[in-house]
């Protein structure tokens, strides 16, 4: 008996721990909640307690950052613009529509892409949920300071959990905890060679900063030192991972000298972890000179690894500082002219924040005019409905339209058992707060999470009228918010998952080419870091987004294939990344020069779409000689064939789409 009852017992101690590990997370946000719907419901009244949840998501997503004075300006400053566009809107019926298709466009166009789909959520919500009770035009001023004590709050909330934090956690320096990791596993490298376990996990490093980078850019174009610093660190897990995936430099045992290089490396990277003063890194980069001056491999793989290695760690020695948050001019960088490039490059139907934008924008103007213009209980639970239906992914948003309705039929049924149960108005209040508790444990698009905001939103309903009418009015506001959006995702620019691939694909090629591009300028003159950090940025997060999609298509020919073609562009970038580290530290000689530019102008023709003419390119008389001539045979080995594997791979996701 006790060991037919053992699993059961092992599933209730799992769900007992996770449900503690959710809790945990979720505490600051429900004490915030709580607290906050308190002050705003006693101080000025419970109609305006919309402002409460749209302000406690930019709690919930905020949080973890770090802020500056500026951020907090900002962030007040947006609320406030906010709430006064979302006062506007509810004005009359056109100021509706304008605003409704102007303002979820514009927080999407900036804040998301598809390497952050939802960085729109806070700013949205708090649009759409201060739209949902229009204030009279007497409670204009009331719902302004409303919404500027909740903003207050958020601030205080957000500096005191950040000192918080600070004291009661140790402080994780991602930079030091990742250069004392490379170091660990240069170290490896040296002893066992490559392994699959290594590349994972540089790979995984690379990508974390690449990430971190990218979170800290503002818009599109836009420079950031701190950008930079993350994408400098990025690079330089890059490089170990060019080397790792080679087999050809470990196809034997590692010589002596190999071994030492590599030796070489890992306490090199210690000295720059215990480098805390500007003395000690100037001591640092003096011992990479010499290294650099004394270089004891033959000509190959683990030779450009080893200086252009070298090169990465004395450039970020030059720019070191500390990572904190830093703001700089909008238009320091890249310049207007660059800035002005992207964001045209931006409104492309075919870019992922574009047609999600128009989606939500669709939406919610559909949704909120018909709650303005129609005359009936409730009817906010539309519009509310319908933002949390539209997904940045058709798939996403077709999961949620069945989940959603699951939880909220659920939620409903919860009431009604025990509604008549509750000891009153307090008794409300409290199976209110245990509902709203449990909902911020649980993940947003389970079926399980409708069940307890339902369950608060129909609970608090029923105060002014009955919790059978309540429960009703919130299932067809729900079934009128389900037909909207699917509609407006089936026939309106819908971003399916495999469309998005073959999207990305294009991209990828597109990046080579603008690389290529790059190179072909680098011969003429300097190109600015800044610049080729962003594309390598943008490459690698354009290809883990394809990857992770690869990964879900089914164990078969198409998902072997669409592998192979990702791995064949990563190849191929990473020797043209190692072009241009040659370029830079001026080790093309002269004689190839004229060629390589030829070359590169080829490719970022040939690269932008690729064609059956890539199997026809060679390399000139003279060029198939040093580290260049390795490099360049490496591309175009992979390059020959692209074009029939791009067709193969996008057949079969058109035909699966």
């Amino acid at each position: 008996m006790k060991d037919g009852n053992l699993p059961v017992r092992l599933r209730w101690s799992e769900g007992v721990k996770l449900f503690r590990s959710r809790w945990k997370g979720a505490r600051p946000t429900v004490f915030f909640f709580i607290a906050l719907f308190l002050m705003i419901t006693v101080c000025f009244g419970s109609a305006y307690a919309m402002a409460v949840s749209g302000t406690t998501t930019l709690f919930q997503v905020r949080r973890n950052r770090e802020h500056t004075l500026g951020d907090y300006v900002r962030l007040f400053f947006m609320c406030m613009l906010l709430c006064v566009l979302a006062m506007v809107a509810t004005g009359s019926g056109w100021l509706c529509v304008l605003l409704n298709l102007s303002v979820p466009f514009l927080l999407v166009f900036f804040q998301s892409s598809q390497f952050a789909p939802k960085g729109y959520i806070g700013y949205a919500m708090t649009f759409v949920f201060l739209e949902l009770r229009p204030p009279a035009p007497e409670e204009m001023g009331t719902q302004l300071l409303a919404v500027a004590a909740c903003t207050a709050a958020l601030i205080l909330a957000l500096a005191g959990y950040g000192w918080w934090r600070g004291r009661t956690e140790k402080k994780r320096d991602s930079v030091g905890e990742s250069l004392d990791r490379l170091a660990a596993l240069l170290k490896r490298m040296a002893e066992e060679g490559g392994s699959d376990e290594v590349r994972k996990e540089l790979y995984g490093l690379e990508q974390s900063f690449h990430r971190m980078g990218y979170r800290n850019h503002r818009l599109p174009g836009s420079s950031d030192p701190q950008k930079l610093f993350y994408n400098m660190f990025a690079i330089l897990f890059q490089r170990a991972v060019y080397l790792v995936s080679d087999a050809a430099w470990q196809e034997e045992v590692l010589p002596p000298e190999r071994r030492e290089a590599l030796e070489g490396l890992a306490g090199l990277v210690r000295a720059v972890r215990a480098a805390q003063t500007a003395e000690e890194r100037a001591a640092v980069a003096e011992q990479i000179q010499a290294m650099l001056a004394d270089t004891p491999l033959p000509e190959g793989r683990l030779r450009i690894f080893y200086r252009s290695f070298l090169h990465r760690m004395l450039l970020l020695l030059r720019h070191w500082r500390e990572v904190r948050p830093v703001r700089h001019p909008l238009w320091r960088g890249g310049g207007g002219r660059e800035l002005w490039r992207r964001l045209r490059e931006r409104f492309s139907l075919e870019r992922f924040e574009m047609r999600f934008a128009l989606r939500l924008s669709v939406v919610l103007t559909v949704s909120c005019t018909i709650s303005l213009l129609w005359d009936f209980e409730h009817t906010y639970w539309f519009p509310l409905h319908a933002f949390l239906l539209i997904q940045p992914s058709y798939e996403e948003s077709a999961h949620r339209m069945v989940t959603r309705p699951i939880g909220t039929a659920l939620g409903c049924l919860l009431v009604f058992v025990v509604y008549p149960l509750l000891p009153g108005v307090p008794g409300v209040f409290v199976f209110s707060f245990v509902m709203i508790s449990l909902m911020y444990c649980c993940t947003p698009g389970t079926w399980v999470h409708p069940i307890f905001s339902t369950a608060f939103a129909v609970t608090m309903a029923s105060l002014t009228m009955e919790d059978t009418v309540a429960i009703g009015l919130r299932i067809f506001y729900l079934l009128l918010a389900v037909l909207l959006v699917l509609v407006i995702n089936r026939f309106f620019v819908p971003t399916r998952r495999e469309k998005q691939f073959r999207s990305n694909l294009h991209t990828l090629t597109h990046l080579h080419a603008t690389y290529w591009d790059m190179v072909s300028q680098g011969l003429g003159g300097r190109v600015d870091p800044a610049f080729s950090s962003e594309i390598l940025t943008e490459f690698h997060l354009v290809y883990d987004a394809a990857m992770g999609y690869v990964l879900t298509l089914p164990q078969g020919e198409e998902r072997t294939e669409a592998s192979t073609l990702l791995l064949t562009l990563w190849n191929m970038f990473s020797e043209l990344e190692q072009v241009h580290y040659l370029l830079q530290a001026g080790a093309i000689p002269r004689e190839q020069g004229s060629g390589l530019s030829r070359l590169a102008r080829t490719l970022c023709v040939e690269m932008d779409r690729p064609g059956p003419p890539l199997d026809a390119i060679s390399l000139e008389a003279g060029m198939e000689e040093g580290d260049l001539g390795y490099v360049l045979g490496r591309y175009l080995a992979s390059a020959h064939g692209l074009s029939r594997q791009l067709a193969g791979v996008e057949q079969a996701a058109r035909k699966r789409e």
